[in-house]
């Protein structure tokens, strides 16, 4: 055994350094200290977990290459021998960060020790759930995610994932329900509005906001209609990219909605709620929130002389996604991936990324090979124009999914398995409002390129398939 008593005067500064949220450094100063802490005593379990846990939260900034060393902390920590309840949230950590680097047996494994030694580990259940939901369990995800919320109710993290779970699960109406915790959890700036949160009053005016990416504002602008019947006025406060298309999808048709681009002062209303509220505001049942029509999306012209000649299928394509959203690492590709779509002759690809990812394109070196869109592109306006001389998309889950859904281009999607979308589903089983998206889902090994061989031979099809109807239309034209 080493010296405890120096141990724990090095663990108790780590700990303090650690809940230093005013020191840009407190990771790093803590990550000295637990070490030495753990080299002191390398008997004691609590130092090595702590260093695990310093480890994993280093990991959000400097990523996922850092969770081996948290998970080796924390099987340190194991091999301590701590009391059954202590060993419980190592366990829960672990099955955490092992399902964040693609090992769910392992993972579940963890998960499902952590819950059996501490029964009321809510942290333990909610990650069970995440894992469940990765693996498609769509009966043991609810189950976990509802003992999680049932044992913290309290807790903001534990009833979003309730709500996920229930999402992906279609029941749609508890599911949005519970999805308002957002506000509380990471949107709390709404929450200080001057003016209370719309519950479907009539004859209100209704400050309506983006609260999401602007994917989901185009996704749930399918309920403004319905809001404009039952509001008096409603004030919307749109992403600037999204102004145009709605102030042609609503002209005629709602005649009390104000479009406001972001960012703007608030305007004078009675209440307020955001797009994605509106299916609990408006209280619609599962089948209204299914059954909603998309908006009408009116025809926008583009020429298409930028299209390159004597190529068989022309597919606009899209790697990555808003770096704001928590899946992002998850669901972004690789461009050299798309690449590999080129082994399919006659295929010719068009950028329509948009953002700092778009300059990958060049610094990849695939400017020869894929032709660049985007200085055709100053809002979504514009992309769905170009998609009308695109014969399908492949995409990243992004905006762009939801722009071609609205649209309705037909559009493949590599999946990743646990960047998912509660629209999609779990396995891309049972879409919500996408009937012309063909899912391409990771394997457990969490690797695209098994992803994109799939893709490659349902290219092959598509364009031997233009190719056999080309020949029967002209047999069928000779002999008329």
């Amino acid at each position: 055994m080493g010296d405890r008593a120096v141990a724990v005067q090095f663990y108790n500064q780590a700990l303090s350094a650690f809940n230093d949220k005013d020191n840009p450094d407190r990771l790093k100063l803590a990550y000295g200290l637990f070490s030495s802490a753990c080299m002191i005593d390398p008997t004691w379990h609590e130092s090595f977990y702590q260093a695990g846990n310093n480890n994993s939260d280093i990991a959000a900034t400097l990523g996922t290459h850092i969770l081996p060393s948290a998970i080796a902390c924390w099987r340190r920590a194991l091999e301590c021998e701590p009391e059954p309840k202590q060993r419980a949230p190592i366990l829960a950590n672990m099955g955490w960060r092992l399902q964040n680097l693609g090992r769910f047996d392992e993972g579940l494994a963890c998960l499902e020790e952590a819950v059996r030694l501490d029964p009321n580990l809510a942290l333990a259940w909610m990650t069970l759930s995440c894992t469940h939901q990765a693996l498609a369990n769509r009966e043991e995800m609810v189950r976990a995610a509802k003992i999680a919320y049932a044992l913290r109710p309290d807790d903001p993290l534990c009833e979003m994932q309730l709500a996920f779970a229930l999402l992906f699960d279609r029941q749609l109406v508890e599911g949005f329900r519970y999805f308002e915790i957002r506000f509380k959890y990471k949107l709390k700036s709404y929450l200080q509005f001057p003016y209370p949160k719309w519950a479907g009053e009539p004859d209100k005016t209704v400050y309506l906001v983006a609260d999401q990416g602007l994917g989901d504002t185009l996704s749930f602008a399918r309920f403004v209609p319905a809001a404009c019947a039952r509001a008096k006025y409603v004030h919307a406060l749109i992403q600037p990219e999204l102004l145009r298309l709605f102030q042609n999808a609503f002209v005629g048709k709602c005649a009390n909605l104000n479009l406001i681009p972001q960012p703007a002062p608030f305007p004078p209303a009675d209440t307020w709620t955001t797009f994605v509220s509106l299916p609990s505001a408006l209280g619609l049942s599962a089948e209204e929130i299914r059954s909603a029509p998309d908006i009408d999306i009116p025809n926008f012209f583009v020429p298409k002389n930028w299209r390159v000649p004597d190529r068989k299928l022309h597919v606009g394509i899209a790697w990555a996604g808003s770096p704001l959203n928590d899946i992002d690492r998850f669901r972004n590709i690789p461009l050299q991936h798309f690449a590999e779509l080129y082994r399919v002759p006659g295929v010719q690809l068009y950028s329509l990324q948009v953002g700092d990812k778009a300059r990958e394109l060049s610094e990849s070196g695939y400017s020869p090979i894929i032709y660049d869109l985007t200085p055709n592109i100053r809002d979504v306006a514009d992309t769905m124009a170009l998609l009308q001389h695109l014969d399908l998309v492949i995409t990243c889950e992004s905006a762009l999914g939801h722009i071609c859904a609205a649209a309705g281009r037909e559009c493949w999607l590599p999946y990743s398995r646990q960047g998912t979308d509660y629209r999609l589903g779990c396995m891309g089983e049972d879409r919500l409002w996408t009937p012309r998206h063909r899912i391409f889902k990771q394997g457990m090994d969490c690797k695209w390129e098994p992803v994109f061989a799939e893709i490659v031979e349902a290219l092959r099809e598509r364009i031997d398939a233009g190719v056999l109807q080309h020949v029967e239309q002209r047999v069928h034209r000779a002999s008329a």
